[in-house]
This record gives C-alpha cells, structure tokens and sequence, in this order.
C-alpha cells in the first residue's frame, strides 16, 4: 500500500509533488490575491499559511496538492486563469484535467527529466527569473483588475447615491400634493358653507320679497278702497297730491320687490368658482395672478374702489384715468378680458375717444357701480370664469354666491 504522503501514478509513473510545483504555487497566489477582491475569492484551508510566503516548502507541497485535488471548484477557478508563462506545461495539464492528461503528463514528466539532465544550473536560473518576472506581471494585471473593482464599486456607489436624492425629490413632492389636497378639501369645505350660507339668504329673499309683493297689494288695495269710499260718499274727489303718493308707496314697493328678486338670481346661479393651486391664500397677489391669467376669464373691476385707494390724493377724473392706465397696463401683461366699471354716466371727462385695452362701463342715473357689477355676473355665461376686483363686502359676498371669483383691490393693485 502507498502511504498517504506517496505521490499517484500517471500512466505508470509516479507523478512526484516537485513536479507541480509552478502549479500549487501559482495556485497559492491566485488565493492570495483572491483576498482583495469582494466578496473574496475562496480557497482550500491548507492554502493560507503560504499566502504570504514568497516559496512554498517541498515538504508541503503533498499536503498543497491534496488540498487542491479535493476542491474541484477552486482548481477549475485556479486553470482558467492559468497562463502559460506561469505555469508548466506538466502543472497546467494536471490543473485542467482533460482526457488523456495523465498519458500527457506522463510524457512530459519523461521530456522534463531529460532536460533536467541536461540543463545546468544557469538554464535553471533563467526559467526561475522568467517565472518571476510572469507572476510579476500576473500580480501587476490582478491590481489593475483590483483597481477596476474599486472603479466599479464607486461607481455604484454614485448610482446609489443619485437614487438616494430622487427618492428624496419625490418624497418632497409627495409631501406638496398631500399639501394641495389637504387645501383642496378645505376649500371644498369652506365651498359647502358658502353654499348653504347662500341657500339660506336665499330663503329670506324670498320671504322678504312676499312681504314686499303683499304690502305693494295692500297699498293698490287701499288706495283702490279709499278712491271709491270717497267717491260714494257724496262725490267727494280725492286729490291728485294723494294719488299720486299712493301711486309712489305702491311702485317703491314693487321696485323693493323686484330688488330682492333679482339678488336671489344671483344667489341661485349655476356658476361655479374656480379653484385655487393649493396654499395659495385666496386675497393674496398669487391668487391674484392665478385668476387674471385664467383662460378666458372675465374680469371685473369697481373703478372707483381701486382708484381711491391708490390714488386717494388725486381728484375723481384723475383717479379715473390712472386707474384706466393701469387696467390696460395689466390686460397686456396677463392677456386677460377686463371691464371697468364707474359710477355715473354723467360724470365730467366719463366719455373719452381714447382707445382702451379694457372695456368701460358707466352706471346709468340713479343706478350704482355695484349693481352693474352684479347684474354683468349674471349676464355672462354660467360656463365662463368671472373673478371682480373690489374690497367692498357685499359685492364680494354677492358675487361668490353667484359663482365669482374675487380678489382684493389690495392684491389687484400689487400686482402691477
């Protein structure tokens, strides 16, 4: 029986431990590099205490080449990157494995003790330092490999980073649309208020506007009686001083009458405002911004509210003009459709030949700017944007409950 430390036979010989030196020794330095690698390279146990060692020991070379007789794995990674200037022909044949390899050995291993006879110890030299120079330069290609995967890794590690930052960036932006909904259902909320707000108004419109109908009957009703009492009673004639005051109660409360009606048309309209981009305060100058951009939106202005608080030291013509300049000034610059609107047709300097970028308008005699201003809500179409410009509260209260948009004479005026 061969003891545990006797080399096996090739094809008949034995195939002696020295004669894969080049190739456990090879093998000793692929692990050792190996190591630097991430995640390393792994290697037979036995293998460690020579991978800082510049020679491998005769003596262990057995215990070398068992070890890596018994991980196939290991001496199929160490053969792929064996080379021949690294390795002998005798050890690249037993690290392969291929068919035939013992006979090949064999005949080699014959070739290799012939030449040993012959060769001198200067020839031996020569192959020594060959060898050293290739794994020289086998140790200067695992470096540059090395300094590859340091590359790489890197690399990754931007890429990561990168992926850190646009995870951030959405988070952000996920962050800003709960924001605008949170906004968007306030504003649904504050909508259903005005809403009911509204309804109720409308309600006591209403009844106000019975009560006036009922009184303006009872006064044709009294004044019907009182005419034919009088004439019954000896033909006494009424005078046309009382008539005509009766005539006077009666029409004040049809005209009180059909006031109340039409404000609840504008109550009832089926206009709806249009939404705000989310945190953006309802009088703010962004709001204002927001709305005079809007496509197609009607815009309009009380004349007067703007003008006096701008210009509150100017006369009313002046006040007129400046705000008429910066009205134009503004429809340029936002394209937006704006209507002025003034008390007082009959006003001096109303009427100019000047052409406007904006359209002027002048309430008539005994009418207000206010209610031109309510009455041109409920002449637009339902389908169209209307936003009026004013700080007056009722009119801002009457318009919303149409549907309008409003914004400040304040924001209007920091926009310019």
């Amino acid at each position: 029986m061969m003891s545990s430390d006797a080399a096996p036979m090739v094809a008949g010989a034995v195939l002696e431990h020295r004669a894969l030196r080049a190739a456990i020794e090879f093998a000793v330095a692929i692990a050792a590099e190996g190591q630097k690698l991430r995640p390393p390279l792994a290697y037979p146990a036995a293998l460690k205490a020579f991978l800082r060692e510049p020679r491998v020991p005769t003596a262990t070379l057995g215990r070398l080449r068992r070890a890596i007789d018994a991980d196939d794995e290991f001496r199929h990674r160490v053969a792929a990157a064996a080379v021949p200037e690294l390795v002998d022909p005798i050890g690249m044949e037993w690290l392969r494995r291929e068919d035939g390899w013992e006979e090949r050995a064999a005949v080699l291993v014959a070739e290799a003790e012939r030449a040993a006879a012959r060769a001198d110890d200067a020839g031996a030299l020569r192959r020594a330092e060959k060898r050293r120079v290739a794994a020289e330069q086998a140790a200067t290609r695992a470096r540059a490999e090395l300094v590859a995967l340091h590359q790489r890794l890197a690399d990754l590690q931007r890429q990561l980073e990168a992926a850190r930052q646009a995870a951030s960036g959405a988070r952000g932006e996920l962050e800003s649309l709960r924001s605008e909904l949170a906004a968007a259902r306030r504003d649904a909320r504050h909508a259903n208020d005005r809403a009911e707000a509204a309804r109720a108004r409308v309600n006591g419109l209403e009844a106000d506007r019975d009560a006036a109908l009922h009184r303006a009957e009872a006064a044709e009703a009294q004044r019907d009686s009182l005419l034919a009492d009088r004439a019954e009673r000896g033909g006494i004639e009424v005078s046309g001083a009382q008539v005509i005051e009766l005539r006077d109660l009666a029409g004040s409360a049809r005209r009180l009458a059909d006031r109340l009606s039409s404000l609840i048309e504008v109550g009832t309209t089926g206009r709806v405002a249009m939404s705000l981009p989310g945190g953006v305060a309802r009088d703010s100058q962004k709001a204002a911004e927001h709305l005079l951009r809007a496509p197609g939106a009607l815009v309009l202005v009380d004349g007067y509210n703007v003008a006096k608080l701008a210009w509150p030291d100017d006369d009313l013509e002046h006040q007129r003009l400046r705000c008429l300049d910066l009205v134009d000034d503004i429809a340029r610059r936002y394209g937006s459709d704006i209507t002025v609107v003034f008390d007082g047709a009959d006003v001096v300097g109303a009427h100019t030949t000047r052409r406007r970028m904006a359209r002027v308008v002048y309430s008539k005699p005994g009418i207000i700017a206010d209610d031109v201003i309510r009455a041109e809500v409920r002449a637009a179409p339902v389908e169209r944007t209307v936003v009026v410009v004013t700080n007056d509260l009722a009119i801002r209260r009457d318009v919303a409950a149409a549907g309008a948009n409003w914004i400040t004479s304040d924001a209007f005026l920091a926009v310019r």
